[in-house]
């Protein structure tokens, strides 16, 4: 015959194995959105890199541009100067190269200055995406054998109880179970 005491300790163990369960599949769902956010956190660092690489094209691009359009001008005015008879013709190549190597190098320092700033970004996008790992919880699963101590300790108290209860029980004036037992019809002991 089964005792409430047996029935608790039961229903202990049976409670303890399901939130054993619970917790699991709480941490195997936390570690799928973890996953996920790091997922997430390299495409957009890829997305990031991109958008600095299409920067960069373009800066390079500029750069190209700007130096074709100053050594065209350059060559447009050694012409039309030359053509004209304006002076010393060596004077005028001078003054043209001297215009257009500023150019030259006010393009150069642009483009640099992309350069450095792009470069910039790029530890920016590399820091942002370290802090979206740092961001992400650890997962705690949780532990078998904290499992098993408490279904062991459910049980043992239960045990205990149902002992203890079972020992406490006045059996026709018998002091024992084993005594009852030997003399089920009635106690003739003396007291």
């Amino acid at each position: 015959m089964c005792s409430i005491q047996l029935a608790m300790a039961g229903l202990s163990i049976v409670s303890s194995i399901q939130e054993y369960n619970s917790k699991k599949a709480v941490a195997a769902a936390q570690e799928r959105a973890n996953e996920q956010t790091r997922r997430n956190s390299d495409q957009a660092y890829l997305y990031d890199l991109s958008k600095i690489d299409s920067e960069a094209v373009s800066a390079s691009r500029e750069k190209a541009l700007a130096n074709f359009k100053n050594t065209q001008d350059a060559n447009k005015k050694l012409a039309q100067n030359l053509n004209l008879n304006a002076g010393n013709p060596d004077k005028i190549i001078q003054d043209i190269a001297g215009t257009h190597d500023m150019a030259f190098l006010d393009v150069t320092k642009d483009y640099e200055t992309d350069v450095t700033r792009l470069y910039g970004k790029t530890k920016e996008a590399y820091a942002a995406q370290q802090r979206r790992y740092n961001s992400i919880a650890p997962v705690v699963m949780p532990s078998r054998t904290g499992l098993f101590l408490n279904v062991a300790t459910a049980a043992a108290k239960g045990y205990q109880a149902h002992t203890a209860a079972n020992s406490a029980i006045n059996y026709d004036g018998a002091t024992s179970m084993a005594e009852y037992q030997s003399n089920p019809t009635g106690y003739s002991g003396s007291r």
